[in-house]
């Protein structure tokens, strides 16, 4: 009862947790199955226990005396039931039942060496393994050998009678004499080996259906569903990612202005599915060997603006009568939100940044489930197995589903990269194939297609779609990030106020004009994928404006990663930045120079292309800017220390009723 007393603490029929003066959820036991004498001391200790827990006005000595138990018996008996079950929970009523054991047998004795082979030695391996930490530590090791799936005809498991006979060879290596256990024993120990691997195996059931040579356990239950079931449209959206198995090409103009066709990464497809009508709301394709934070609100920024069709180069390419994307086909749905998120535990998703767009902008609950179960996200993982079956593994160059598929052999085209597929193609070809996938009838909506089965629960059902603020729905809102910096500058030195962002300096024509902002903190927006501008705002939430970077960084559209790249191969010695070089356009050449025989820099290199050709805003919101913004920013000269004026970059407008 100590430990329910915290310690040396006097205790007190107050001081038991919270968590366990809730009887109602206390782990019950069948007293039928009992025999009269036991069930009537185990109705008699439930009785004690219910008494001396919720009815704490009644005197212990009179729980005592109606129920025949003694006080230190009943202080015994409750810490018995809060103990912790093999099962995980606690034992409850079930530690009432008498003769009940709740700590496995543990053998303290020595063997007697006289016995030689007969009864009496119950519980010594264990007792073995306890005193030799190194002899466990070994069977362990083969056990988890032992476990593995076999995945060749060469492979076989390592027989038990052979790790026996490295099991005495260690016994004799840590000093066991003969007239100690293993050795006295008539088979030396070996059942007891069988039995203790064979434990090992079922401690996980995964485990045992592969040391039982099965290939694959079936679903576990998830015993705490915190996702409640879809009950109308945009309540649960399942989401992930899934690598392409494809080999793909890009186009790329060369520091010549001549395009030449480079291999690329596989790259990744990310979905968002709506669960209740399965239907596909957003996507993005991330161009890099992993997807990171930046490439998933690529895709939340999908699924909330209203879907454009983009104009097809390859023949005869078009979405088929009947599909589309909610956000275009139906126009209660454009700028939905959701409730549920689910997600598996990538870090990407589980960034910071990526919680707070879905916490603080679209409003919703996420849910990671447990590590190793694509089972809790059966929707999005059974739609990725088609996109690769009907989609993938049917164009030339796929990769297949494993190395030694019969799709991979059969689509390879050597080193003729001409007969792969285009980037660019497989934009189009995945736009319109989720499009299409929206337009058919799939099982578990009837025989309405997703498309079809989300109008009519819009329209007939009365379904409430919850929407995205109109003040909030710039196309940036879901790739805009705020840090917190000090403006610098030296009036004795006469060093103009700036900020300091990314290695780069920062300032506009208010800021640099007013020496009484130095020391001061701003908190500024960006947009990760062209930085060459931020928006200030001080700590008060007035705007100080937008602030340009000091050249040559203002020319060349670059994203927060590429300066980060190119300040690292700077610091490395890898790239050099001579005096009038454009940093942006010197990493270019750099990556060309590694592009024809490397995947990765190719990569790079049709990422920016890809990020330099998105815009920012729709042509209206432009031209908003445009009359209210003069053609020229202020921006500093770090060489001279002046200020000058140049073409305004791009601007990016962010609302400061955004929060973070």
């Amino acid at each position: 009862m100590k430990k329910l007393a915290f310690g040396n603490l006097q205790f007190d029929r107050l001081s038991i947790p919270e968590y366990l003066r809730d009887l109602q959820n206390w782990p019950m036991a069948d007293p039928t199955a009992l025999s009269d004498e036991d069930r009537d001391a185990y109705n008699r200790r439930c009785n004690a226990i219910k008494m001396f827990i919720e009815e704490t006005q009644i005197p212990v000595s009179i729980i005592l005396e109606k129920t025949g138990i003694n006080r230190s018996a009943l202080y015994r008996l409750i810490e018995r039931c809060s103990h912790k079950h093999s099962d995980g929970r606690i034992f409850g009523f079930r530690g009432a039942i008498p003769y009940v054991r709740q700590k496995n047998y543990e053998r303290t004795a020595q063997v007697d060496c006289a016995r030689k082979g007969r009864a009496g030695s119950s519980g010594a391996f264990k007792q073995l393994l306890t005193d030799y930490p190194g002899i466990e530590k070994l069977l362990k090791k083969y056990g988890r050998e032992r476990n593995k799936k076999i995945e060749s005809a060469r492979e076989v498991r390592k027989p038990i009678l052979e790790i026996h006979n490295l099991f005495l060879k260690a016994c004799r290596t840590a000093k066991i004499t003969p007239d100690e256990y293993p050795f006295t024993e008539s088979r030396l120990g070996y059942r007891s080996m069988q039995s203790y691997f064979k434990k090992m195996a079922e401690e996980l059931f995964s485990t045992a259906v592969t040391n039982a040579g099965g290939s694959r356990a079936g679903a576990a239950m998830n015993g705490f569903e915190q996702v409640p079931a879809a009950t109308r449209a945009y309540e649960v959206i399942e989401f992930d990612g899934h690598k392409i198995d494809l080999r793909l090409t890009v186009k790329i103009k060369d520091p010549f202005g001549c395009e030449t066709l480079l291999e690329l990464h596989r790259i990744w497809i990310l979905v968002l599915l709506d669960v209740f009508t399965r239907s596909v709301i957003g996507y993005s394709l991330a161009l890099s060997n992993e997807y990171n934070k930046d490439d998933v609100a690529a895709a939340l920024q999908s699924a909330m603006t209203p879907f454009k069709p983009r104009k097809y180069v390859i023949p005869t390419l078009a979405i088929k009568d009947g599909g589309g994307f909610p956000s275009s086909s139906i126009p209660e749905t454009a700028y939905a939100c959701w409730d549920w998120f689910r997600i598996d535990g990538a870090k990407s998703h589980l960034a910071a940044d990526t919680l707070t767009r879905l916490n603080q902008i679209v409003g919703c609950w996420s849910d990671n489930g447990p590590p190793g179960t694509p089972d809790d996200r059966p929707y999005i993982e059974r739609f990725f197995h088609l996109v690769s079956k009907h989609f993938a593994h049917r164009l030339p160059g796929t990769m297949g589903s494993d190395p030694k598929s019969i799709e991979k052999i059969l689509s390879d085209p050597g080193m003729d990269i001409t007969l792969l597929v285009e980037f660019h193609e497989l934009e189009e070809m995945i736009e319109v194939l989720l499009a299409d996938y929206n337009g058919e009838t799939h099982g578990g909506i009837g025989k309405r297609t997703p498309l079809e089965a989300m109008s009519y629960y819009v329209n007939h059902q009365n379904g409430h779609i919850r929407t995205l603020p109109i003040f909030m729905r710039s196309s940036l809102c879901l790739l805009q990030e705020a840090r917190v910096v000090t403006i610098k500058g030296s009036v004795k030195n006469g060093v103009r106020p700036h900020i300091n962002f990314s290695n780069v300096r920062y300032t506009n024509e208010i800021l640099s004009g007013n020496a009484g902002l130095i020391g001061k903190k701003l908190r500024i927006y960006f947009d990760v994928r062209d930085i060459r501008v931020v928006k200030g705002f001080f700590e008060d939430g007035s705007e100080l404006g937008v602030l340009t970077a000091a050249r040559p960084w203002c020319f060349t559209p670059h994203s927060l990663r590429v300066r980060q790249e190119i300040f690292r191969l700077i610091a490395e010695e890898r790239l050099v930045i001579r005096d009038g070089d454009n940093p942006v356009e010197a990493w270019a050449k750099y990556k060309w120079g590694q592009a024809r025989t490397n995947k990765k820099a190719a990569t790079a290199l049709a990422k920016a292309q890809m990020n330099n050709g998105q815009q920012a805003f729709t042509p209206s919101v432009q031209e908003n800017i445009a009359e209210n913004l003069s053609p020229t920013e202020t921006i500093i000269d770090q060489e001279n220390e002046t200020v000058v004026k140049v073409a305004r970059p791009r601007i990016l407008k962010i609302r400061r009723t955004i929060t973070f």
